[in-house]
Formats: C-alpha cells, structure tokens, sequence
C-alpha cells in the first residue's frame, strides 16, 4: 500500500487522542503504589505519537519518523516546533523531560537504575496542550479528549 502523509496524520492524532483517553481513565495508584508505570507509558506515547502526526502533516514520511525519531520525544518535539508547531515554551521544555524515560523504555521494562522518575500526572495539562494544537493544524478544530 501506498503511504498517505494526510491519512497517516489523522490515524496518528487518532491514536494519541485514545492513548491519552485510556491514560486519563486509569488510576493514578492502582494498587498503591507511588508510580502507575501503564499510565506513563500511555501518556509518554501519546505525546510521541502526537508529535509524529504533526510532522506527518508537514511532509515527514512515516519510514524518517520511524527510522530516523523512534521514540525520541526531544528531537520530535524540537523538529516539530521549527515547523510551527503552535505549542508554548513551558510545554514544550516540560514534555521534552520525558525523553530519556520513553526512549529508554522505562515504563514497559524493570531497570536497576535508580534514576529520580517524574510524577506524570504533572505532564496532563502539557499533553492537552500538545493535542490541541496537533488538532487544530490538522483537524482545524479541537482534539478529541
């Protein structure tokens, strides 16, 4: 099948919209613990896959956005904003701090490291800021949150 940068684009924001639904109707501690390592996960991959819709709909093929981003929220997030991503400074600084937890895969694997971890629950207010403007330069209206 033949890629379709505008198609990519809607299924990408599509995507990230349900990655965030399904992060928000979690519990924050589901079992008492100080971290949910799901919900970091689903709102960390939100912001990537929201990020990669962007660039899709400004001419970023899918094979560059694999190959050449992965899951790197930094560079996806600095490329997006010279391509006029209308975001804030504040959030886009602060969702670029989850780089290293979601390139390294830290929610989905256990790890040895003991490296300070953010509360992601701080991060919400960013992701919706983040998809609402991924919606509006895609949609031309508001996210689906």
């Amino acid at each position: 099948m033949t890629y379709n940068p505008v198609l990519y684009a809607y299924d990408a924001l599509d995507r990230a919209e349900e990655f965030f639904k399904a992060f928000t109707q979690l519990s924050p501690l589901p079992w008492g613990r100080w971290i949910s390592w799901p919900r970091y996960f689903l709102l960390c991959h939100s912001v990537e896959i929201g990020l990669k819709a962007f660039l899709a709909s400004r001419g970023v093929t899918e094979p560059k956005l694999r190959t050449e981003f992965g899951h790197k929220i930094d560079p996806l997030m600095r490329v997006a904003l010279a391509k006029g991503l209308n975001i804030g400074v504040l959030a886009a600084s602060s969702l670029m701090q989850l780089d290293e937890a979601h390139t390294k895969h830290w929610p989905r694997y256990p790890r040895e490291e003991g490296k300070p971890v953010f509360a992601i629950e701080n991060f919400e207010p960013n992701v919706r800021e983040l998809l609402e403007a991924v919606s509006q330069s895609i949609r031309g209206g508001p996210a689906q949150l």
